[in-house]
């Protein structure tokens, strides 16, 4: 039992650190892509969150083509997320960050509307995003995962409390939520940036995911 355990523990160390570089390097993407997002004439705060996130995706294919060296990665729109051993699709991904030859390897950014005011789109972030990568519905057996708030309301810190209390009060059951582990800050993944990590556990998959959390102000 001891072996096992330390063999599941290293595999998922193994994952982290390998998914990690990734991850860091798509953030900065998004970072670099947001404010010609923002700027774009056809976005404001009334536009639902595929509109936004269509225009997001390609000033974000955009952003990485002026990096050099270019990242080898691809945002693709909506692709199906499929499992292997099912004959069905079992969602649409926002964004998928491919960047492997291996198809079960990508990175999941999921994309919510967010409101400080009032509660129905932190529960449809939390429930239709969060709730989809405790599933594996969204990166079954990844160690890391992306929920985009779009600040719709010009209040950013105001509609972080919300998502985060809101994911703290919802069913344990449904968000595999650790609660020990909480709602953390975080400085370092983007220079200057502040993001927020949460970490769920994928019961089907025996898997712990870390999601990180990014806000950006629609304007």
């Amino acid at each position: 039992m001891s072996i096992s355990s330390r063999s599941g523990r290293l595999n998922h160390q193994i994952r982290q650190s390998a998914q990690k570089g990734v991850l860091t390097t798509v953030l900065r993407i998004l970072h670099l892509a947001w404010p010609e997002t923002a700027a774009d004439s056809r976005i404001t705060a009334g536009c639902d969150e595929d509109s936004i996130t269509d225009i997001l995706r390609w000033k974000m294919a955009d952003a990485k083509n002026r990096l050099d060296p270019v990242p080898q990665m691809k945002f693709l729109r909506e692709p199906q997320s499929d499992r292997a051993e099912l004959d069905t699709p079992t969602g649409y991904i926002d964004i998928m960050v491919s960047y492997s030859w291996d198809e079960s390897t990508y990175l999941t950014m999921e994309c919510k509307r967010v409101k400080s005011t009032e509660n129905s789109l932190a529960l449809r972030y939390v429930r239709n995003g969060v709730n989809r990568f405790a599933s594996g519905k969204y990166s079954p057996g990844h160690a890391y995962g992306v929920m985009l708030g779009y600040v719709i309301c010009g209040n950013r810190n105001g509609c972080i409390d919300r998502v985060r209390t809101t994911l703290s009060k919802e069913p344990e059951s449904e968000t595999g939520f650790d609660s020990e582990f909480g709602w953390q800050s975080d400085l370092q993944l983007v220079n200057g940036i502040e993001h927020f990590k949460t970490r769920h556990h994928q019961q089907s998959h025996d898997n712990r995911i870390e999601i990180i959390h990014a806000f950006v102000v629609v304007n």
